[in-house]
């Protein structure tokens, strides 16, 4: 009688306890924020975007229970999407927008995400991203920057995928220069041959007032001046009488 008495007393002990600890409701985002509080999580953007580092899904998921605005940026600038994107990871990147996140965003050097993908040549990341803005609505219209960057650093495997997504190939940065006077400049073929193959104009004057075939001749190209000149490129009169008085 007695033991069994204190078994009872125990049950009722064991059974209060459990009855004082509140338990999660995942559907109740002050629950989700009290259970952060209490594991001494910061709910902030910087912990986000740390689980983004770490491909931590679990845990980001707490926070979007919690209500977390997914696109919030850390202390540095950057939010969850920019830093998947740079660092490449694509299944971060496709939680994070089959959760609501935007393509459509800067990192915190203040460049479009997509360009900066660009910059780093992952062409998972410039292809899943595309897909994304196509879903936004964002015009292609808008990538002109990204085609410069890829002209720029010669990468026509880049200028494939902006190309076929309707981005732009003759669009002029601010200072004058059109992707195929960038590629040319810095002695990129195969960037030039795709954007040649584009229907780039050859004869094309950049800001200065120098052609194509101009700044390969100025630099000494010797390949992209027998490319240039076979699709009918021509020196400018500027350059003949500029490069003669050494100016």
């Amino acid at each position: 009688m007695k033991k069994k008495l204190l078994a009872l007393c125990a049950a009722g002990l064991i059974f209060s306890l459990t009855g004082c600890e509140e338990t999660m409701d995942p559907n109740d985002p002050q629950s989700v924020r009290r259970y952060l509080t209490k594991k001494q999580i910061g709910f902030t953007p910087n912990q986000f975007v740390s689980y983004a580092v770490n491909s931590d899904t679990a845990k980001m998921t707490l926070f979007l229970q919690a209500s977390f605005e997914i696109d919030q940026p850390a202390d540095n600038g950057n939010n969850a999407v920019a830093i998947a994107a740079n660092k490449g990871n694509l299944m971060v990147l496709d939680y994070l927008f089959a959760h609501g996140a935007k393509a459509n965003v800067q990192n915190g050097n203040g460049e479009q995400v997509l360009d900066n993908a660009v910059q780093m040549g992952n062409k998972d990341v410039v292809e899943r991203l595309l897909v994304q803005l196509k879903k936004e609505g964002v015009d292609p219209q808008n990538f002109g920057t990204a085609v410069l960057i890829a002209a720029k650093t010669g990468k026509a495997d880049m200028l494939e995928l902006l190309a076929n997504a309707g981005a732009p190939l003759e669009s002029r940065s601010p200072d004058g220069y059109l992707p195929i006077h960038w590629a040319v400049k810095n002695g990129n073929y195969d960037a030039m041959m795709f954007l040649m193959s584009k229907g780039a104009d050859v004869n094309a004057k950049c800001g200065q007032g120098y052609s194509v075939l101009d700044w390969a001749t100025n630099e000494g190209y010797t390949r992209l001046i027998k490319a240039l000149k076979k699709a009918g490129a021509r020196n400018t009169a500027k350059y003949k009488i500029d490069s003669k008085y050494g100016k």
